[in-house]
């Protein structure tokens, strides 16, 4: 049973990533979940080694991107799950576009750098395309912000 009532959004630990009008990602612990507004379902997506750091939901809400330890992308056009290149702690996200991110790792890591990862879900057997963009050294041996300029 569980210690709280309704979906796993409303479990104290449950601390979101990523909010939009139709869905939130999140996670309790290191398990990251999803929960879809509209038809009210839940679902875990992925079981980190330590808490998640960072998500996205595409614009049009037919993949969602989580990383933390690693970098995972669940698609709903075929409903699978895939660990993208292996990258390691992951930092942040932004959107470029619909379908193009930029991905930051630990930017006070001596091998920190952003990543270009683009998804077409038209092509289901190779679906994703990384590279890398740069090098990011700017808070190497720095103190700890909470605030990346990236």
């Amino acid at each position: 049973m569980r210690p709280y009532k309704g979906y796993i959004k409303d479990d104290s630990n449950f601390r979101t990533l990523f909010e939009n009008t139709v869905m939130t990602v999140g996670h309790v612990f290191e398990t990251a979940y999803c929960y879809n507004k509209l038809t009210k379902e839940e679902f875990a997506i992925f079981q980190f080694d330590n808490d998640p750091t960072c998500a996205l939901v595409g614009k049009n809400n037919d993949w969602c991107l989580i990383g933390g330890d690693v970098l995972v992308l669940r698609t709903w056009v075929d409903n699978t799950l895939r660990m993208i290149g292996e990258l390691k702690n992951i930092y942040g996200l932004k959107t470029i576009d619909e379908y193009t991110i930029k991905i930051l790792t630990d930017p006070w890591a001596e091998q920190s750098s952003i990543w270009q990862l683009e998804i077409d879900l038209t092509r289901l057997t190779r679906p994703t395309s990384l590279f890398k963009v740069k090098d990011f050294k700017e808070y190497g041996g720095k103190e700890y912000t909470e605030l990346i300029v990236w």
